[in-house]
């Protein structure tokens, strides 16, 4: 399997990244949104914006390992990060701005790779049931605000997680097809 020029997977990561504007949109980043304000009423939007941010990110980085052969995931995802900073150059961020920026979603990269990978997996599993990001939304609750002991998000059927969760699906859903055809156009001569 052939590399790509660097300047090939930034072409795709310049594709990938209306993917996360779209989700940042959408219906998964306000259920996300209503979430946070029920979980924490005292939460800064600012602050909720953010984690809305990260968490989609998070979701799109995992969609690319979902689509693109094993060979080019690092360089897709990598033209995508690099895309995404072509994105930030008009902020003018100074570097120990870009830095912290850099260390907060490496963290949540981090915290979020056990539960989505659990969650993941009960996702895929026929029997489970309707709440399936239980243990990704609820880091994502978490890094809202930390709580020792957070409320119970599940209680009931119809709350604002259930709501959430059912979003996530949704736009995972939209974020995988519209990888795939994404990948079609740049790999299928190698499939």
């Amino acid at each position: 399997m052939m590399l790509l020029s660097e300047v090939e997977y930034l072409d795709i990561g310049r594709r990938i990244v209306p993917l996360l504007g779209s989700a940042l949109g959408g219906p998964s980043a306000q259920a996300l949104r209503e979430l946070a304000r029920a979980y924490d009423p005292s939460a800064d939007e600012s602050l909720i914006s953010a984690e809305v941010f990260l968490f989609h990110k998070y979701l799109l980085m995992q969609a690319c390992v979902g689509v693109f052969p094993e060979a080019h995931v690092d360089h897709v995802v990598g033209g995508l990060f690099a895309a995404l900073n072509e994105q930030a150059s008009g902020l003018e961020l100074g570097p120990d701005r870009q830095q912290a920026m850099e260390a907060v979603w490496q963290q949540r990269a981090r915290q979020f790779d056990q539960p989505f990978s659990q969650d993941r997996g009960q996702f895929l599993d026929e029997g489970s049931g309707p709440a399936h990001w239980q243990q990704t939304i609820g880091q994502f609750c978490q890094n809202v605000r930390a709580m020792e002991s957070p409320p119970d998000l599940w209680a009931g059927n119809d709350g604002p997680s259930y709501l959430a969760s059912h979003s996530v699906t949704i736009a995972l859903d939209q974020m995988l097809s519209a990888l795939g055809e994404i990948y079609r156009l740049h790999f299928q001569e190698e499939s």
